[in-house]
């Protein structure tokens, strides 16, 4: 595993380690919801993993502000025996007003004493957030107040090109998980197509590299491995454009 991808299971074990809010940040597809429940079961909570997704709407994330800013559900976050998790996914899409509003409440916690800081960042919250780096909007200020008062860990997955040594595990695992959804015996994949995958550079990440495994696995046969002549063109024709620069 190279320095980069062995950081971020370092960060993750970090994270898992300590009972703090932890703020996943990376490009699309990378797998946020993946290493958050990572956390979530590495921390041996037995209690719920809850998704609350801001990215379904304006009324579903003002909703999400509404049940967040509200002490009963804090309350019930830190009074749980089983330890909740709650991931807010998407957290960079809130409006302003959201924000200020989430924001307000927050502080308002904090300066009442009704929540020590040290309580309000253990509740069990991850938040998930696209790359946010060389934004000045007054928006990401007050996204990253947010951020700053609410989850102490900060942690980045890196993209699947930065990465590309933990293709062949990925690889195995989404073979496994589509012979167990479609009840079918793919064997696994031929060296030969392994390569080309480790060749192309993964655009959306982790939920490309999972897609292209599906469909390729939906064109090979029972106890057949995935050949590249059932890869797709996107993949192949890639590689096939790096070479003629080479």
């Amino acid at each position: 595993m190279t320095n980069k991808a062995n950081k971020v299971y370092q960060e993750i074990s970090r994270a898992v380690q300590s009972d703090f809010n932890v703020a996943v940040e990376g490009e699309s597809g990378v797998g946020k919801l993946h290493f958050a429940r990572l956390i979530h079961q590495g921390r041996n909570r037995e209690g719920e993993f809850m998704v609350l997704d801001c990215e379904r709407g304006e009324k579903e994330r003002a909703a999400i502000v509404g049940q967040l800013a509200s002490p009963e559900f804090l309350e019930r976050l830190r009074g749980s025996t089983k330890r909740d998790t709650v991931l807010v996914r998407r957290i960079d899409l809130l409006e302003g007003h959201l924000l200020a509003k989430f924001s307000d409440f927050i502080e308002e916690l904090g300066n009442d004493g009704a929540f020590p800081r040290s309580k309000l960042l253990s509740l069990g919250l991850v938040g998930s957030l696209l790359n946010s780096e060389h934004k000045s909007s007054r928006n990401n200020m007050q996204l990253h107040k947010l951020l700053d008062s609410l989850f102490c860990l900060r942690m980045k997955i890196l993209p699947l090109r930065e990465r590309k040594d933990e293709i062949p595990q990925l690889v195995d695992r989404f073979i496994a998980l589509f012979n167990q959804e479609q009840k079918r015996s793919v064997l696994g994949i031929a060296r030969d197509a392994l390569g080309l995958l480790l060749k192309y550079d993964w655009p959306d990440n982790v939920r490309e590299l999972r897609m292209e495994i599906e469909r390729a696995a939906t064109l090979t046969r029972d106890y057949q491995s995935i050949k590249p002549a059932v890869l797709s063109e996107r993949v192949t024709q890639s590689v096939s454009d790096v070479r003629s620069l080479d």
